[in-house]
Formats: C-alpha cells, sequence, structure tokens
C-alpha cells in the first residue's frame, strides 16, 4: 500500500485568518479537538469529496484519503476537486493539491487504492484514524468496512445511495437501524445484520425512492451528492462539539 504525504506549516497569522469564523461558531475548544483528529475519509468523488472538503475547511488536522480512480470527463457534472485539468490524474493525488492550497493546516495523506473486504482491516491497523467516513459504492467494501468499525467501536459515518435521486431536502441523518426507502440502505442494513450487526453506524440516506431510469443508468448530480456529503461532515463536527 503506497501513500504519499503533503504537509504544509503556516505561520500563526494564516492559521488564525483560516478559521477565524469556525472558531467563532464552534468555540476553541471543539476546534482544538478538530486540530487533534485524524479522519479517514474512502471514496473521495461525489460524495466524499465534498465531506473531505469541508472537513479540512472546518479544522481537522488531519485526512487519509483513499480511492483507487482517476478523474474522468463524466464526474465533472457533481465531483467537487474535478476539472478538465486533472482529467486522467488519481484521484487522491488531485485531491491533495488542491486540499493543500485551500486548507492550509491539514496534513493530507493520500493512499490510491480501491479497498476490497480482505484489505479493510490492514487499512484501519496502518492509518489509526479517529473516525471514518465510509463513501465507498461497492457493497462488500462497504459491509467489511463498517464491520470492522463497529466491532471496535470506531466511530464511522455511511453515506447510502445519491444517485437517482433529485431531492436533497429528502436527506436525513440517523443510525442504520432507521433507514427506509433506500435500497443500498436496505442491502448493507440486511448484511450486517447477519453479522450480528443492527446499529451503530451513522448514515446519510435519502426518503426519496429512486427515479427510473433509462437502461439502469445512475445518473446523479451535485445538488444531492454534495449535500450528503456535506451533512457527514458537519455531522462529524457536531460529534466533537459534544465530547
Amino acid at each position: 500500500m503506497s501513500d504519499d504525504v503533503i504537509q504544509r506549516t503556516p505561520d500563526s497569522a494564516q492559521t488564525s485568518a483560516f478559521l477565524i469564523r469556525t472558531a467563532a461558531l464552534l468555540g476553541e475548544e471543539t476546534l482544538s479537538r478538530l486540530h487533534s483528529a485524524h479522519g479517514l475519509v474512502i471514496g473521495i468523488g461525489a460524495v466524499g469529496g465534498a465531506c473531505v472538503e469541508a472537513l479540512a475547511r472546518s479544522g481537522v488536522g488531519r485526512l487519509t484519503v483513499v480511492d483507487g480512480d482517476c478523474f474522468d470527463a463524466s464526474n465533472l457534472n457533481r465531483q467537487p476537486f474535478s476539472a478538465v485539468s486533472v482529467i486522467g490524474r488519481p484521484k487522491t493525488e488531485a485531491t491533495q493539491a488542491q486540499l493543500k492550497d485551500i486548507a492550509p493546516d491539514c496534513i493530507v495523506n493520500g493512499i490510491q487504492q480501491r479497498i476490497t473486504p480482505d484489505q479493510v482491516s490492514s487499512l484501519l491497523d496502518s492509518v489509526k484514524p479517529d473516525f471514518v467516513i465510509d463513501a465507498i459504492d461497492d457493497i462488500p467494501a462497504k459491509v467489511a468496512l463498517l464491520e470492522a468499525c463497529v466491532q471496535s467501536n470506531l466511530p464511522v459515518w455511511s453515506a447510502m445511495g445519491a444517485a437517482r435521486k433529485l431531492d436533497p431536502l429528502a436527506l436525513k441523518i440517523t443510525d442504520i437501524s432507521k433507514t427506509q426507502v433506500c435500497p443500498l440502505a436496505r442491502n448493507v442494513r440486511q448484511q450486517l445484520r447477519r453479522k450480528g450487526i443492527t446499529h451503530g453506524v451513522r448514515c446519510v440516506w435519502s426518503a426519496e425512492a429512486p427515479l427510473p431510469l433509462p437502461d439502469g443508468m445512475l445518473g446523479s448530480y451535485m445538488p444531492v451528492t454534495a449535500t450528503v456529503g456535506l451533512l457527514l461532515a458537519a455531522d462529524v463536527i457536531q460529534s466533537f462539539m459534544k465530547k
């Protein structure tokens, strides 16, 4: 598993200016907790990209981002770190470069790898995060990650289905046990139940039924996918306020 760490140490004036409005809202104590935190975000496309940007801009001190894909033209309609200039580049590489520029306090570690179920344990052991964001599309890897986090009492947030949805106001944040309507959430919930897990995963999911689209195409757009990512980030940040 290869990785690349980008660090930037700003002077105190830059740091103060960067987070002054965040500190005014969250308080210095919460900001200190966020600065000390290490988040693992797996999948940095439409949902994960919005989430990781919000976490970095909100003062999370260290992030490890994991994705095995490269940006392509089909990502431009919804993925925050996609751009014509980075088509063909690994998502982790392009995301690191932009985060270095927009969130100078954040240390970003990128792992260019598509995670499979048998790699989950070694990833968690090597990264040792304080919290995990699951923005994985692959269901076996998603279930394996959630199972590993719950069993090790590692706080985890998971994105459920955002494709074929139009209404961002239909999105909800609950424990996985309370999810409804969403076919992906139902599948994941059932698989976790077979492993003896019925709760313990915070989820963002939509109460909107998936729209029927021609040829089973997974159409999606930024108003929904980015909102999912931002809700995940907001819920993580609020968890640090409650400690």
